[in-house]
Parts: structure tokens; sequence; C-alpha cells
């Protein structure tokens, strides 16, 4: 039986446990400009909960715009701190990705220039986050952003190379991956956020297995253009977004991340220890307590969010987490 506290290994590079500290963006911490996007309140942000337990932490969610020029979220500035960010992960012994993100553009209104374009500043951003010491990356092709609709079939109405066929659908980033390994360190993780439904299960699967023998090592399930509202198997402790994770983890051989609203210590022992998927990503109730994975190893209580504001938009931590009432 595999225990929460067990280690995993990915291209050699060991996760302490199975525990992730999902990429919830951090809507109170953003700066003021492009340049000076990140600053100390991030740093405090990822170290806490490096120093909480995490064995893995993905920061999100970087733009990889201006990956290619040092520009926006990429200039000397904003560097600086991500540099930070990493070192201090690993001083906790904590690995730790980059989140890369291609925002929210209609894809079926884009030439394909402007797709090679986007795919130069992809495969910068990669190759930055290596050389600023990240262990890997998770390129974001979930929650209908951009990437999402390259990759769901009922969106994409391409009819080039990025369109029609699933393997095409998926181009955006596979024929990346060669150039990516050869400039990246051997141990470099390259990891993808994606749904099930694309729209359909059999999509999310069919595009999981191509993602798998293209090289990729890791799978982070989550929805994608929208989430999903399916009914569970009875016993099922977790919500509907949660299942396709273990449902994606049953088509492929490259180890899984659930997601979706998992709270409890109860939740996590479940997803792992019947192998349903192999690590567990905590949004919000890791922002109620720095120490969510130290606790659960410890096997002391954890620090509950209280689920006041319901939906992100509407939480009180993402609008000023000082006015958080778990936080207090």
């Amino acid at each position: 039986m595999t225990r929460v506290t067990d280690s995993l290994l990915i291209r050699g590079k060991q996760i302490k446990n199975r525990i992730v500290m999902a990429p919830v963006y951090t809507f109170p911490f953003n700066g003021v400009s492009e340049d000076s996007f990140y600053n100390i309140e991030h740093i405090e942000h990822y170290t806490r909960r490096a120093a909480g337990g995490m064995g893995l932490i993905i920061v999100a969610s970087t733009q990889v715009y201006g990956a290619a020029d040092g520009t926006k979220q990429w200039t000397a500035n904003n560097i600086a701190i991500l540099k930070q960010i990493a070192a201090d992960c690993h001083a906790y012994g904590t690995i730790v990705f980059m989140q890369l993100s291609c925002g929210n553009v209609d894809i079926n209104h884009l030439s394909t220039d402007d797709i090679h374009s986007m795919q130069t500043d992809m495969k910068s951003a990669a190759l930055s986050a290596c050389e600023m010491g990240f262990d890997g990356v998770e390129f974001h092709f979930a929650h209908g952003f951009a990437l999402c609709k390259f990759l769901d079939a009922s969106f994409n109405q391409r009819n080039d190379q990025y369109g029609n066929s699933a393997m095409n659908r998926a181009r955006i980033l596979t024929e990346l991956l060669p150039d990516i390994r050869s400039n990246t360190n051997v141990d470099f993780i390259i990891s993808v956020r994606m749904g099930e439904y694309m729209p359909e299960s059999r999509d999310g699967i069919e595009i999981a297995r191509i993602f798998e023998k293209a090289g990729i090592d890791l799978l982070d399930i989550s929805f994608g253009m929208e989430s999903p509202e399916r009914p569970v198997p009875d016993g099922f402790p977790c919500s509907s977004v949660t299942y396709s994770g273990c449902n994606i983890k049953k088509e492929v051989s490259i180890p899984v991340i659930a997601v979706g609203d998992i709270r409890t210590e109860e939740q996590i022992r479940f997803l792992i220890e019947n192998d349903y998927v192999d690590l567990v990503a905590i949004g919000r109730g890791m922002l109620t307590d720095p120490e969510f994975a130290n606790h659960i190893k410890n096997n002391e209580p954890i620090r509950q969010c209280w689920r006041c504001g319901g939906v992100p938009e509407k939480c009180l931590w993402f609008t000023d987490y000082h006015n958080c009432p778990a936080m207090k």
C-alpha cells in the first residue's frame, strides 16, 4: 500500500511525499506592472509552504509571452524573485515547478506565424525555468485557456497541422519537446495540466496517451473547457474533477496528480492508499494552512478552509488574504 509520506521518483528527482501545492493564482500579490509582477510576498508565500512540508510546489501561473526576449514577466526583476523561490523551496527539500500559460486568446483566429511565435516563447520559458533552478515546468492546458482550446475537439476548428486529429491538436507542445529536452538538464521534468473531458472522456484519454508517448513525465488532471458535473461512484469522497484524475490514471503509465476541492486528510489518504492517483494537489485548503503537509505527516489537525467564499471569485483569500477568517 502506498502511503502519503512515501517518496516518488520522476526523472531522478525525488518528491519526498505525495502532497502537492496546487498552482493557485496569487491575485493579492501581483505587482503593479509586468516588470515587477513578482515580489517579496511571492517569496514568503511559497517558502512558507515549502517549510510546511510540501513534496511538490507548482508556482502559478507565469505567462510565456516575453520569455524569448526578456520582457513582460521575464525581466531581470522578476527572474531574481523566481530564482529565490526555487532556491528557498530546495532549502526545505521541496521539488518546485513553474506553471506556464499562454493566456486566453481564440486559437481559431491565430495565423501559423502567431502559433510559431507562441511556441518560441513556450520553449524559451521552459529553458529559462531550468536556468533559474526550477525542477520542471507544467504547461497549462486546462480551464478553457488558450492551450486548452487547442486540445478540445469541439472548440478547435483549425484545418491546418494544429487542428482536426488529436495528434495535431497536441502538436503545439509535442513538436517542441525534443528541443526542450536537448537544452535542459536530463532530470528536468515536463508536466501538463489538462482535463479528462475534451469534450468527451475518450478525447481526454487519447490526448493523455499522446502526451505520454511524446515524453511528458507527469499529468496534472483538472478540467478542460468547463468543470464536469458528473456523478462519482458510491463511496468516492471527492469531486467529479478529482475522479477525472483517477480515470486518466487507469489509461497511462506515467504519474498522475489529482485535484479538485480536496481539503481533508481523509480524502488524501483515500486517494493515495487505494492507488487512485500518484499525487494529490491541495488548493484553498493549503492557502489557509501553510503547514498542511507537516500536519498530515505528524497526525496533527489541519487548519480548515471555511468555504465562506464559495466559488474562487468570492473567496476572501483571493481578494485580500488578510481578510481570510481561517488565517486569523
